[in-house]
């Protein structure tokens, strides 16, 4: 087995984006939610993308340390053989024999661990930047319009789950609120707001004009 230098292994840090409250619409139809007379809760609007609703994320980048206890991989299927969750358990480096490595010239020890030329976090600055979409429950918005103030000190699992973003990315403002006293707490990715998702939506649209193009010819 030859192992050759190089990276087989991409590694995203990974912290979980919240939605944006202006692409939010209340909700209460859940026993955490409030009434119909007054909602407590949130739910996305219908209409709009994954990538712009949680374009909204806690950490500035570049996301700190603790970011890879949930750290994603994209990876060369020839060279990890296994992947569970957030690691690649079995690679073809793990499983490289003393011989094979004498033969390969490269150090080997019974003490396995991926190398960093072998397996490397991506400049999250000058390279690639991962955006962790997971949807966010309306339930889990309850009591948004007291938890998200700013000022409000939350007890355990009580934190904030809506995003006010920072205004051009600038949390040393002065500026802390918005005009509703709800404080800004994340950061966009203007890249992907101003670029990508124009991109994804002009996709999109051609896409559905295609096919209702083949089912005008009964094609499909």
């Amino acid at each position: 087995m030859q192992r050759k230098m190089g990276a087989k292994i991409l590694t995203f840090k990974s912290t979980r984006a919240v939605p944006i409250q202006s692409y939010m619409e209340p909700f209460q139809d859940h026993k955490d939610c409030g009434t119909e007379s007054d909602p407590g809760c949130l739910k996305v609007t219908e209409g709009h993308l994954f990538a712009e609703v949680y374009n909204c994320d806690f950490e500035k980048p570049p996301k700190p340390s603790w970011a890879e206890r949930a750290k994603k991989q994209l990876y060369l299927s020839d060279y990890v053989y296994a992947h569970y969750v957030h690691y690649a358990t079995v690679t073809a480096g793990l499983l490289q024999t003393k011989e094979e490595a004498r033969k390969d010239n490269v150090y080997w020890d019974q003490h396995f661990r991926e190398s960093r030329q072998v397996d490397r976090f991506t400049d999250e600055t000058n390279q690639a930047v991962m955006l962790h979409t997971k949807t966010t429950v309306p339930e889990y918005t309850t009591e948004w319009k007291t938890r998200c103030k700013e000022g409000f000190k939350p007890a355990h699992g009580q934190n904030c789950r809506v995003g006010f973003a920072w205004p051009d990315n600038n949390d040393n403002s002065p500026e802390k609120a918005t005009a509703d006293g709800y404080g800004y707490n994340c950061f966009t990715n203007k890249k992907l707001s101003d670029f990508w998702v124009p991109k994804l939506r002009d996709a999109i649209e051609r896409r559905s004009k295609r096919v209702d193009h083949m089912r005008n010819m009964n094609m499909i």
